[in-house]
């Protein structure tokens, strides 16, 4: 019985030592998502007191090694840290997207998420890619078999319809800070972790360009546009047009023009085309696209091709 038992005991050793072979290797397969929401810091530790070893924006890949509530381990950029979860996406259901360009031409699939990364291949304008993770600025996708990265604001995820474009709100709101020695900031994205653009006292007054219940992406009264978060803005009796402020035309896909159209859509009448660098005046700011004045003619720009 004795023997029998030594036999069997060696069985489930030699058993448990192939389950623990195989740790090692399920251990190296990592989640990858992209960060979203605005630059996320990576932390030493699972805490918002731990030190800061960098910060990542919108669109970065990231490796997660260990999942959690609240945080993840990831890896990123040749750092291990963590990362506060919600701002981490890590949708991986595969759909189809099609290319929209402003321009016509074609979409670059690039290696990294950033406009400096190698080009891959490119998409002509209304071809289909494979989508496999769809970030806030940058999406992870397919192309004939090759994995890379597209902008995702020109990439169409549903019905070709055009939209309406989503411009002021026509309410405006104050700072209302708890105390009065205190500021709010103005954001570039609609996170705490977000470049911080400009502050602002009790009383100034701000148009919402775009209602949020966490942010609302607002103009201040000095022409700048970001986000500030809902609860420190109170709403006012009073309705105001957006100010109009001066934007400089820039082209993310590398040309040298800029299509100023009839109306807000792609199949809209080219009016001219303008140079990159000029400047035009906003009337209505929206999402997707500006309603702007070039030398006292009205017409639609993508947001996408202007800076401010």
């Amino acid at each position: 019985m004795k023997h029998m038992s030594i036999k069997k005991l060696a069985g489930m050793t030699a058993a448990a030592a192939m389950m623990l072979s195989a740790i090692p290797a399920m251990a190296d397969t990592a989640d990858s998502a992209l960060v979203q929401g605005g630059a996320l810091n990576l932390r030493e530790t699972a805490s918002l007191q731990a030190k800061v070893l960098g910060q990542f924006p919108t669109g970065t890949l990231v490796e997660i090694t260990e999942r959690g509530d609240e945080w993840h381990k990831v890896e990123v950029g040749g750092k291990t840290g963590y990362m506060m979860a919600k701002f981490l996406n890590t949708a991986t259901t595969e759909t189809t997207a099609t290319v929209r360009t402003n321009t016509g031409i074609g979409l670059n699939l690039r290696e990294e998420p950033s406009m400096e990364g190698k080009i891959l291949t490119s998409v002509k304008n209304g071809g289909e890619v494979t989508v496999l993770q769809k970030g806030k600025s940058w999406s992870r996708v397919t192309v004939n078999g090759i994995e890379g990265f597209m902008s995702t604001q020109y990439l169409n995820f549903g019905s070709t319809a055009t939209p309406s474009p989503d411009v002021s709100t026509g309410k405006v709101a104050i700072v209302n800070n708890p105390r009065d020695t205190q500021v709010l900031n103005l954001r570039q994205g609609p996170s705490l972790d977000a470049k911080v653009l400009d502050y602002y006292r009790n009383g100034v007054k701000v148009t919402i360009l775009k209602a949020g219940d966490t942010w609302h992406k607002v103009q201040v009264e000095d022409g700048k546009i970001g986000y500030m978060m809902t609860k420190f803005l109170k709403e006012t009796d009073d309705t105001a047009a957006v100010a109009p402020f001066q934007a400089k035309l820039i082209n993310v896909n590398g040309g040298k023009i800029v299509n100023f159209r009839k109306g807000p859509s792609l199949n809209s009448g080219i009016i001219n085309t303008l140079p990159v660098g000029s400047t035009v005046t906003v009337i209505e700011h929206g999402t997707d696209w500006c309603k702007v004045d070039v030398n006292g003619t009205v017409g639609y720009i993508s947001t996408w091709f202007m800076t401010w």
